[in-house]
Protein backbone atom coordinates (compact mmCIF):
# COMPACT_ATOMS: atom_id res chain seq x y z
CA UNK A 1 0.00 0.00 0.00
CA UNK A 2 1.20 3.22 -0.48
CA UNK A 3 0.78 5.60 3.19
CA UNK A 4 0.77 9.34 3.74
CA UNK A 5 1.40 10.63 7.22
CA UNK A 6 0.80 14.13 7.71
CA UNK A 7 2.26 15.29 10.91
CA UNK A 8 4.15 18.20 12.90
CA UNK A 9 5.95 15.90 14.68
CA UNK A 10 8.49 14.30 13.28
CA UNK A 11 12.23 13.08 13.98
CA UNK A 12 14.76 15.35 12.13
CA UNK A 13 18.75 16.06 12.77
CA UNK A 14 19.53 15.05 16.61
CA UNK A 15 15.89 14.69 17.47
CA UNK A 16 14.57 11.95 19.18
CA UNK A 17 12.29 9.25 17.57
CA UNK A 18 8.81 9.54 18.04
CA UNK A 19 5.61 7.05 17.76
CA UNK A 20 4.69 8.01 14.22
CA UNK A 21 8.98 7.21 13.80
CA UNK A 22 7.73 3.96 15.14
CA UNK A 23 4.75 3.47 12.82
CA UNK A 24 6.55 4.67 9.82
CA UNK A 25 9.26 2.23 10.30
CA UNK A 26 6.56 -0.64 11.11
CA UNK A 27 4.36 0.21 8.30
CA UNK A 28 7.69 0.23 6.11
CA UNK A 29 8.33 -3.42 7.18
CA UNK A 30 5.38 -4.72 6.52
CA UNK A 31 6.05 -3.81 2.85
CA UNK A 32 4.14 -0.46 2.55
CA UNK A 33 5.11 2.71 0.52
CA UNK A 34 5.61 5.92 3.22
CA UNK A 35 5.76 9.64 3.02
CA UNK A 36 5.84 11.77 5.83
CA UNK A 37 4.66 15.40 5.41
CA UNK A 38 5.73 16.82 7.88
CA UNK A 39 4.91 20.49 9.69
CA UNK A 40 7.27 21.18 12.16
CA UNK A 41 6.13 24.51 14.29
CA UNK A 42 9.45 24.09 16.58
CA UNK A 43 12.33 22.92 14.45
CA UNK A 44 13.11 24.98 11.30
CA UNK A 45 13.43 22.13 8.23
CA UNK A 46 14.34 22.92 4.61
CA UNK A 47 11.74 22.36 2.41
CA UNK A 48 10.95 19.93 0.21
CA UNK A 49 12.98 16.23 0.87
CA UNK A 50 14.71 15.81 3.91
CA UNK A 51 17.17 13.40 4.68
CA UNK A 52 15.53 10.73 7.30
CA UNK A 53 17.63 7.52 8.86
CA UNK A 54 15.08 5.09 7.34
CA UNK A 55 16.50 5.23 3.36
CA UNK A 56 12.69 3.35 2.72
CA UNK A 57 10.79 6.42 4.34
CA UNK A 58 10.54 9.60 1.95
CA UNK A 59 10.56 12.57 4.54
CA UNK A 60 9.01 16.23 2.96
CA UNK A 61 9.01 19.28 4.95
CA UNK A 62 6.51 21.78 4.13
CA UNK A 63 8.15 24.60 6.75
CA UNK A 64 8.36 26.79 8.69
CA UNK A 65 12.33 27.01 7.61
CA UNK A 66 12.69 29.92 10.38
CA UNK A 67 11.24 29.04 13.69
CA UNK A 68 9.85 32.42 15.34
CA UNK A 69 9.71 33.12 18.88
CA UNK A 70 6.75 35.37 20.80
CA UNK A 71 3.22 35.05 21.14
CA UNK A 72 2.95 36.66 17.74
CA UNK A 73 5.80 34.17 16.29
CA UNK A 74 4.27 30.73 17.03
CA UNK A 75 0.97 32.01 15.33
CA UNK A 76 2.94 33.00 12.46
CA UNK A 77 5.02 29.82 12.66
CA UNK A 78 1.46 27.62 12.56
CA UNK A 79 0.10 30.35 9.41
CA UNK A 80 3.07 29.16 7.79
CA UNK A 81 2.88 25.88 8.41
CA UNK A 82 -0.46 25.80 6.88
CA UNK A 83 0.52 27.55 3.94
CA UNK A 84 3.44 25.23 3.28
CA UNK A 85 0.78 22.27 3.83
CA UNK A 86 -1.63 23.73 1.11
CA UNK A 87 0.69 24.56 -1.35
CA UNK A 88 3.86 22.26 -1.32
CA UNK A 89 2.47 19.45 0.60
CA UNK A 90 -0.62 19.44 -1.67
CA UNK A 91 1.88 19.35 -4.95
CA UNK A 92 4.00 16.79 -3.70
CA UNK A 93 0.82 14.81 -2.53
CA UNK A 94 -0.97 15.00 -5.68
CA UNK A 95 2.06 13.28 -7.42
CA UNK A 96 0.75 9.80 -5.92
CA UNK A 97 -2.51 8.56 -4.55
CA UNK A 98 -2.37 6.83 -1.47
CA UNK A 99 -4.40 4.47 -0.06
CA UNK A 100 -4.01 5.93 3.77
CA UNK A 101 -3.66 8.88 5.21
CA UNK A 102 -2.71 9.33 8.63
CA UNK A 103 -3.07 12.55 10.64
CA UNK A 104 -3.28 13.31 14.42
CA UNK A 105 -4.51 14.92 17.19
CA UNK A 106 -4.60 18.51 17.71
CA UNK A 107 -6.24 18.53 14.40
CA UNK A 108 -6.93 22.00 13.79
CA UNK A 109 -3.22 22.19 12.93
CA UNK A 110 -3.25 19.66 10.01
CA UNK A 111 -4.94 22.79 8.21
CA UNK A 112 -7.50 20.55 6.73
CA UNK A 113 -5.18 19.12 4.17
CA UNK A 114 -6.43 15.58 4.74
CA UNK A 115 -9.77 16.49 4.58
CA UNK A 116 -9.20 18.04 0.84
CA UNK A 117 -6.79 15.36 -0.08
CA UNK A 118 -9.62 12.80 0.93
CA UNK A 119 -12.03 14.92 -0.80
CA UNK A 120 -10.06 15.45 -4.64
CA UNK A 121 -8.90 11.61 -4.32
CA UNK A 122 -5.97 11.61 -3.74
CA UNK A 123 -6.37 9.49 -0.84
CA UNK A 124 -8.65 6.34 -0.64
CA UNK A 125 -9.14 6.30 2.88
CA UNK A 126 -8.07 8.45 6.13
CA UNK A 127 -7.50 7.67 9.66
CA UNK A 128 -7.51 10.25 12.28
CA UNK A 129 -5.62 9.25 15.84
CA UNK A 130 -7.09 10.84 18.72
CA UNK A 131 -4.48 11.89 21.19
CA UNK A 132 -5.61 14.78 22.89
CA UNK A 133 -8.91 16.49 23.25
CA UNK A 134 -8.98 20.03 22.17
CA UNK A 135 -9.70 22.47 23.71
CA UNK A 136 -10.94 21.08 26.62
CA UNK A 137 -8.00 19.04 27.81
CA UNK A 138 -5.80 22.66 27.40
CA UNK A 139 -8.23 24.61 29.00
CA UNK A 140 -8.80 22.28 32.46
CA UNK A 141 -5.17 22.56 32.64
CA UNK A 142 -4.56 26.36 32.03
CA UNK A 143 -2.63 26.38 28.79
CA UNK A 144 -6.02 28.23 27.26
CA UNK A 145 -7.45 31.24 29.31
CA UNK A 146 -10.16 32.43 27.36
CA UNK A 147 -12.66 29.86 28.02
CA UNK A 148 -14.68 31.75 25.41
CA UNK A 149 -12.00 30.42 22.88
CA UNK A 150 -14.22 26.83 23.62
CA UNK A 151 -17.23 26.57 21.32
CA UNK A 152 -15.32 27.85 18.21
CA UNK A 153 -12.34 26.10 18.93
CA UNK A 154 -14.21 22.62 19.43
CA UNK A 155 -16.05 23.11 16.37
CA UNK A 156 -12.98 23.41 14.27
CA UNK A 157 -11.62 20.37 15.70
CA UNK A 158 -15.04 18.44 15.28
CA UNK A 159 -14.74 19.24 11.49
CA UNK A 160 -10.94 17.84 11.21
CA UNK A 161 -11.70 14.66 12.07
CA UNK A 162 -15.40 14.05 11.00
CA UNK A 163 -14.22 13.41 7.47
CA UNK A 164 -12.05 10.64 8.25
CA UNK A 165 -13.00 7.03 7.70
CA UNK A 166 -11.55 6.00 11.11
CA UNK A 167 -11.00 7.83 14.27
CA UNK A 168 -8.52 5.99 16.10
CA UNK A 169 -8.94 6.16 20.26
CA UNK A 170 -6.56 5.22 22.35
CA UNK A 171 -9.13 2.75 24.73
CA UNK A 172 -12.78 2.57 25.29
CA UNK A 173 -13.08 5.48 27.33
CA UNK A 174 -11.67 7.82 24.81
CA UNK A 175 -14.70 6.31 22.34
CA UNK A 176 -17.38 7.22 25.29
CA UNK A 177 -16.11 10.69 25.34
CA UNK A 178 -15.45 10.87 21.89
CA UNK A 179 -18.79 10.42 21.52
CA UNK A 180 -20.58 12.94 23.91
CA UNK A 181 -18.14 15.89 23.38
CA UNK A 182 -18.20 15.71 19.73
CA UNK A 183 -21.69 14.44 19.33
CA UNK A 184 -21.95 15.38 15.67
CA UNK A 185 -18.80 13.57 14.26
CA UNK A 186 -19.72 10.10 12.73
CA UNK A 187 -17.07 8.65 12.02
CA UNK A 188 -16.37 5.34 12.75
CA UNK A 189 -13.96 4.76 16.16
CA UNK A 190 -11.14 1.83 16.33
CA UNK A 191 -9.34 1.44 19.55
CA UNK A 192 -5.09 2.07 18.75
CA UNK A 193 -3.83 2.84 22.46
CA UNK A 194 -0.31 4.84 22.00
CA UNK A 195 2.81 2.49 21.37
CA UNK A 196 6.36 2.07 20.96
CA UNK A 197 8.97 0.05 18.98
CA UNK A 198 10.50 -2.76 21.08
CA UNK A 199 13.51 -2.00 22.71
CA UNK A 200 13.68 -5.76 23.96
CA UNK A 201 15.45 -7.68 20.68
CA UNK A 202 15.42 -11.20 22.40
CA UNK A 203 19.25 -11.21 21.32
CA UNK A 204 19.55 -8.37 24.25
CA UNK A 205 20.88 -9.56 27.73
CA UNK A 206 18.78 -7.98 30.54
CA UNK A 207 20.06 -5.06 32.39
CA UNK A 208 20.69 -5.46 36.03
CA UNK A 209 18.51 -3.58 38.14
CA UNK A 210 19.61 -0.78 40.13
CA UNK A 211 21.34 -1.77 43.56
CA UNK A 212 18.84 0.84 45.48
CA UNK A 213 14.67 0.81 44.54
CA UNK A 214 14.56 3.35 41.91
CA UNK A 215 11.25 5.16 40.62
CA UNK A 216 11.57 6.79 37.40
CA UNK A 217 8.98 9.25 35.69
CA UNK A 218 9.97 10.39 31.87
CA UNK A 219 8.27 12.73 30.12
CA UNK A 220 7.89 16.64 29.46
CA UNK A 221 7.83 18.86 32.45
CA UNK A 222 4.94 20.54 31.87
CA UNK A 223 1.53 22.20 33.19
CA UNK A 224 -0.88 19.08 33.38
CA UNK A 225 2.00 16.49 34.53
CA UNK A 226 1.06 16.00 37.93
CA UNK A 227 4.69 15.95 39.24
CA UNK A 228 4.17 18.62 42.21
CA UNK A 229 1.74 15.24 43.65
CA UNK A 230 4.72 12.86 42.48
CA UNK A 231 7.68 15.03 44.19
CA UNK A 232 5.32 15.34 47.61
CA UNK A 233 4.73 11.58 47.85
CA UNK A 234 8.51 11.33 47.35
CA UNK A 235 8.28 13.55 50.97
CA UNK A 236 6.54 10.53 52.17
CA UNK A 237 8.62 7.86 51.40
CA UNK A 238 11.76 10.04 52.83
CA UNK A 239 10.16 10.44 55.88
CA UNK A 240 9.25 7.12 56.01
CA UNK A 241 13.03 6.35 55.92
CA UNK A 242 12.20 3.90 52.91
CA UNK A 243 15.26 2.76 50.89
CA UNK A 244 13.36 4.26 47.45
CA UNK A 245 15.39 6.65 44.95
CA UNK A 246 13.24 8.85 42.34
CA UNK A 247 14.29 10.23 38.81
CA UNK A 248 12.55 12.91 37.11
CA UNK A 249 13.85 12.46 33.12
CA UNK A 250 13.26 15.67 31.23
CA UNK A 251 12.93 19.20 30.53
CA UNK A 252 10.16 21.63 30.11
CA UNK A 253 9.15 25.13 31.51
CA UNK A 254 7.94 23.67 34.71
CA UNK A 255 11.37 22.27 35.48
CA UNK A 256 12.60 25.49 37.50
CA UNK A 257 9.39 25.38 39.75
CA UNK A 258 9.86 21.27 39.97
CA UNK A 259 13.68 22.19 41.53
CA UNK A 260 12.34 25.33 43.46
CA UNK A 261 9.82 22.83 45.00
CA UNK A 262 12.37 19.64 46.02
CA UNK A 263 14.98 22.03 47.21
CA UNK A 264 12.09 24.12 49.74
CA UNK A 265 10.25 20.27 51.02
CA UNK A 266 14.12 19.15 51.31
CA UNK A 267 13.95 15.85 48.81
CA UNK A 268 17.23 14.39 48.96
CA UNK A 269 15.93 11.30 47.40
CA UNK A 270 14.95 12.85 43.80
CA UNK A 271 17.16 13.57 41.16
CA UNK A 272 16.86 15.33 37.97
CA UNK A 273 18.07 14.53 34.72
CA UNK A 274 17.74 16.26 31.03
CA UNK A 275 16.13 15.00 28.36
CA UNK A 276 18.43 11.68 27.50
CA UNK A 277 18.47 10.09 23.84
CA UNK A 278 15.64 7.62 23.23
CA UNK A 279 18.05 4.66 23.09
CA UNK A 280 19.91 5.80 26.66
CA UNK A 281 16.66 6.51 27.99
CA UNK A 282 15.37 3.27 27.26
CA UNK A 283 18.68 1.66 29.22
CA UNK A 284 17.92 3.71 32.06
CA UNK A 285 14.50 2.18 31.86
CA UNK A 286 15.45 -0.96 31.97
CA UNK A 287 17.87 -0.40 35.25
CA UNK A 288 14.51 0.84 37.07
CA UNK A 289 12.60 -0.71 39.51
CA UNK A 290 8.97 0.79 38.64
CA UNK A 291 7.65 3.76 36.51
CA UNK A 292 4.76 6.46 37.37
CA UNK A 293 2.47 8.16 35.10
CA UNK A 294 0.80 10.48 36.49
CA UNK A 295 -1.99 13.43 35.38
CA UNK A 296 -3.76 16.09 36.79
CA UNK A 297 -7.46 15.63 39.04
CA UNK A 298 -10.04 18.02 37.92
CA UNK A 299 -10.05 16.67 34.10
CA UNK A 300 -12.48 15.78 32.08
CA UNK A 301 -11.18 14.04 28.92
CA UNK A 302 -9.80 10.74 29.70
CA UNK A 303 -6.28 10.38 29.08
CA UNK A 304 -3.35 7.10 28.33
CA UNK A 305 -0.32 8.20 29.15
CA UNK A 306 1.86 7.59 26.32
CA UNK A 307 4.65 6.83 29.31
CA UNK A 308 3.03 3.66 30.18
CA UNK A 309 3.95 1.88 27.14
CA UNK A 310 7.70 2.36 27.31
CA UNK A 311 7.45 1.18 30.99
CA UNK A 312 5.77 -1.79 29.65
CA UNK A 313 8.06 -2.14 26.86
CA UNK A 314 11.07 -2.06 29.13
CA UNK A 315 9.72 -4.81 31.44
CA UNK A 316 9.03 -2.55 34.25
CA UNK A 317 5.87 -2.52 36.48
CA UNK A 318 4.23 0.95 36.68
CA UNK A 319 1.82 3.15 39.44
CA UNK A 320 -0.72 4.86 36.94
CA UNK A 321 -1.77 8.17 38.95
CA UNK A 322 -4.45 9.45 36.47
CA UNK A 323 -8.08 11.10 36.63
CA UNK A 324 -11.14 9.47 37.29
CA UNK A 325 -12.63 9.27 33.97
CA UNK A 326 -9.62 7.60 32.08
CA UNK A 327 -9.39 3.69 31.90
CA UNK A 328 -5.48 3.52 31.84
CA UNK A 329 -4.93 2.38 35.18
CA UNK A 330 -7.95 -0.08 35.19
CA UNK A 331 -6.23 -1.35 32.11
CA UNK A 332 -2.95 -1.75 33.67
CA UNK A 333 -4.10 -3.35 37.28
CA UNK A 334 -6.22 -6.20 35.58
CA UNK A 335 -2.73 -6.67 33.44
CA UNK A 336 -1.05 -7.40 36.86
CA UNK A 337 1.42 -5.20 35.87
CA UNK A 338 1.39 -2.52 38.14
CA UNK A 339 -0.86 -0.34 40.36
CA UNK A 340 -3.59 2.41 40.03
CA UNK A 341 -4.48 5.61 41.84
CA UNK A 342 -6.48 8.53 41.33
CA UNK A 343 -5.02 11.65 40.49
CA UNK A 344 -3.55 14.40 42.89
CA UNK A 345 -4.16 11.45 45.68
CA UNK A 346 -0.56 11.79 47.08
CA UNK A 347 -1.10 9.65 50.32
CA UNK A 348 -2.02 6.64 48.01
CA UNK A 349 0.39 7.34 45.32
CA UNK A 350 3.32 7.13 47.99
CA UNK A 351 1.29 4.04 49.49
CA UNK A 352 1.33 2.28 45.66
CA UNK A 353 5.39 2.52 45.80
CA UNK A 354 5.73 1.33 48.54
CA UNK A 355 3.96 -1.04 48.45
CA UNK A 356 5.62 -2.26 45.07
CA UNK A 357 8.72 -1.82 47.14
CA UNK A 358 7.59 -4.07 49.78
CA UNK A 359 7.15 -7.07 46.70
CA UNK A 360 10.90 -6.07 45.70
CA UNK A 361 11.96 -7.11 49.24
CA UNK A 362 9.67 -10.21 49.30
CA UNK A 363 11.09 -11.35 45.50
CA UNK A 364 7.92 -10.69 43.42
CA UNK A 365 8.35 -7.81 41.86
CA UNK A 366 9.72 -9.39 38.98
CA UNK A 367 6.47 -11.25 38.41
CA UNK A 368 4.91 -8.06 37.63
CA UNK A 369 7.52 -7.25 35.26
CA UNK A 370 6.45 -9.92 33.35
CA UNK A 371 3.09 -8.92 33.05
CA UNK A 372 4.32 -5.46 32.15
CA UNK A 373 6.30 -6.67 29.31
CA UNK A 374 3.00 -9.27 28.33
CA UNK A 375 0.64 -6.47 27.92
CA UNK A 376 3.14 -4.80 25.64
CA UNK A 377 3.38 -7.16 23.18
CA UNK A 378 -0.34 -7.95 23.46
CA UNK A 379 -2.06 -4.69 23.11
CA UNK A 380 0.87 -1.73 22.85
CA UNK A 381 3.38 -2.93 20.39
CA UNK A 382 3.79 -0.03 17.16
CA UNK A 383 3.66 -3.82 15.25
CA UNK A 384 -0.26 -3.73 16.62
CA UNK A 385 -0.94 -0.65 16.16
CA UNK A 386 0.05 -0.77 12.58
CA UNK A 387 -1.60 -3.67 11.93
CA UNK A 388 -4.98 -1.96 13.23
CA UNK A 389 -4.51 1.16 11.26
CA UNK A 390 -4.28 -1.14 7.93
CA UNK A 391 -6.99 -2.52 8.40
CA UNK A 392 -9.31 0.69 7.63
CA UNK A 393 -7.32 0.43 4.12
CA UNK A 394 -6.81 -2.62 3.36
CA UNK A 395 -10.85 -3.65 4.15
CA UNK A 396 -11.51 -0.64 1.36
CA UNK A 397 -8.90 -1.79 -1.19
CA UNK A 398 -10.34 -2.93 -4.83
CA UNK A 399 -10.24 -6.38 -5.99
CA UNK A 400 -7.90 -7.26 -8.24
CA UNK A 401 -10.66 -7.32 -11.25
CA UNK A 402 -12.19 -3.82 -9.65
CA UNK A 403 -8.64 -2.30 -10.07
CA UNK A 404 -8.31 -3.39 -13.74
CA UNK A 405 -11.27 -2.12 -14.61
CA UNK A 406 -11.03 1.09 -13.29
CA UNK A 407 -7.52 1.88 -14.49
CA UNK A 408 -8.86 1.24 -17.67
CA UNK A 409 -11.25 3.78 -18.00
CA UNK A 410 -7.94 6.18 -17.16
CA UNK A 411 -6.19 8.25 -19.86
CA UNK A 412 -2.49 7.07 -19.73
CA UNK A 413 -1.00 10.13 -18.40
CA UNK A 414 -3.38 9.90 -15.49
CA UNK A 415 -2.20 6.29 -14.40
CA UNK A 416 1.45 7.01 -14.68
CA UNK A 417 1.40 9.93 -12.94
CA UNK A 418 -0.92 7.74 -9.91
CA UNK A 419 1.65 5.01 -9.53
CA UNK A 420 4.62 6.48 -10.03
CA UNK A 421 6.89 7.61 -6.98
CA UNK A 422 8.87 10.44 -8.10
CA UNK A 423 11.83 11.39 -5.34
CA UNK A 424 11.74 14.94 -6.99
CA UNK A 425 10.85 18.00 -4.98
Amino acid sequence: MRILIVTSHFAGENQNAWLLDDLAIALADAGDEVDVLVHDTKHGRPRGRNPYQDGRIRLFSVGPTKIRQGRVGKFMNHVVAGWGLHTLGFQLARRTRYDLCIYTSIGIFSWGLPTRLRRVGLVRRSVFVLWDFFPIHQIEIGRIARKALHAPLRAIEALSMNRADAIAVMSPANERFLREYHADVRADAIVVPPWASDPLPTSVVTVPRRERFTVVFGGQLVAGRGLDTLLYAAKRLQDQMLAIDLLVVGDGPERANLLALAERIRLINVTFLRTLPREEYRRLLQTAHIGVAITVPGVTPPTFPSKIVEYCASGIPLVVCVEAASDAGTIVENAGAGLAVAAGDEPNLATAIAALYQEHLDGVLESRAGKARALFLARLSVSRAADTIRAVAVSALPTRTQSISTSALKPARDEQSTHQRSDAV
